[in-house]
């Protein structure tokens, strides 16, 4: 087993490099792990390596999840993808259960709550990749716009709508025009339009 451990982007919170490829191969210079969602079906035609996957439990769904190598200018692009094959596998059972930025968003937007309320979670595991996903998106919203990534990670503190435009400096029309448009952001990176 060689696991090569390669720099990586100062915005970059999430370093799957500790991991091994599902191959087995090392990473090459240049090179970082993202993960993969991948089936039994694939597992057996790329004779994948068992010992390297893992499986995510998120909600009453299980993800199996690999971990290839890409060039490091491509992880985001990578990591945008692995959490579209993810919305769209959960997307395929039909349950409430699934993640929701859209609820996320909506709770954020409403003047009345105070932001980010995850649906009560039944197990760590699921929190932990919840909070994995809305931190990559709002680190890929920073590298897009410092400033809407603020306000992202200032919802997620549980900031009001006015004490955001308090930390931030910020004129209430202005203010509520960047909130908006930050989540607009967000929503837009999720869904890959």
């Amino acid at each position: 087993m060689v696991i090569t451990t390669n720099q990586q982007s100062i915005n970059d919170n999430h370093n799957y490099d500790n991991r091994r490829s599902f191959n087995n191969l090392p990473v090459h210079p240049g090179e970082c792990l993202v993960p993969i969602r991948v089936d039994w079906e694939m597992v057996k035609h790329f004779n994948m390596c068992r010992d390297n996957l893992e499986t995510w439990h998120i909600g009453p769904n299980k993800v199996l999840v690999a971990f290839a190598p890409v060039a490091i200018d491509a992880k985001a692009a990578a990591i945008k993808n692995f959490y579209r094959d993810v919305r769209e596998y959960f997307a395929s059972f039909h349950t409430d259960d699934t993640l929701s930025l859209d609820q996320f968003l909506e709770e954020a937007e409403s003047e009345d709550d105070k932001g980010f309320e995850p649906a009560s979670p039944e197990n760590l595991e699921e929190t932990v990749l919840l909070r994995m996903i809305i931190n990559d998106l709002i680190n890929q919203v920073h590298i897009i716009n410092p400033k809407y990534g603020r306000i992202l990670d200032l919802i997620c503190e549980d900031y009001t709508k006015g004490q955001i435009l308090e930390e931030l400096h910020l004129g209430k029309s202005q203010g509520y025009a960047d909130i908006k448009a930050a989540q607009d952001l967000a929503k837009k990176l999720y869904f890959g339009e």
